[in-house]
């Protein structure tokens, strides 16, 4: 069985992965970048996720799997990263509230010391409640939303913001490991002779 390196710094995804039974070891990828100007959403968090593989599976053994991933969360105003300051962390949960969003998962699966690659991308909607501006003070404060992309954990206390989900709720964490699971098997197979 190949080598599974997953390229993220994310306790998350790392907890995704391990529920799901599959045996890999972690490398953290550089520090991320910002998303590439000029191009779709969805196309840019596939890029940056496989920047993060490809930069990791370069010091990695031949043969060995390494899956990058990068989530960002799409609002009214566009692309909404991880907030890093309360104020942004506000200004972003008053964006949401109420609204419909949504949530990109790029992936890229790339196979170590070759040219073999696979791009996906997870999506997902999400329907905030219309919370109160006191609801967002005590969530911004919690500390929680600092680091989270579009401000929100659904999987801890962010889950008292959302009203409902459409599509896979494992891409709304930060990682579709179902959709990394499709990738992953025209991978295993040997490359067509040309």
């Amino acid at each position: 069985m190949a080598r599974i390196v997953l390229a993220s710094s994310s306790a998350r995804r790392r907890e995704l992965l391990t529920r799901a039974g599959i045996r890999f070891t972690v490398v953290e990828p550089p520090e991320d970048g910002p998303l590439p100007p000029g191009i779709c959403a969805d196309l840019a968090v596939q890029l940056v996720a496989r920047q993060k593989a490809v930069a990791v599976a370069a010091g990695q053994p031949a043969g060995s799997f390494v899956i990058g991933a990068d989530t960002i969360v799409v609002g009214p105003s566009g692309p909404l990263g991880k907030p890093g300051t309360p104020e942004r962390a506000q200004a972003m949960l008053v964006e949401l509230r109420g609204r419909r969003h949504t949530v990109l998962t790029g992936i890229c699966v790339v196979v170590a010391q070759s040219d073999r690659e696979a791009l996906g991308l997870g999506r997902s909607a999400v329907k905030m409640r219309d919370y109160t501006d006191e609801a967002v003070h005590t969530y911004v404060n919690s500390g929680e939303p600092l680091d989270r992309a579009g401000a929100y954990a659904i999987q801890e206390r962010g889950a008292l913001l959302v009203r409902e989900i459409k599509g896979d709720y494992l891409n709304v964490v930060g990682l579709p490991v179902a959709a990394i699971m499709e990738l992953s098997p025209a991978l295993l197979q040997p490359p067509s002779a040309t």
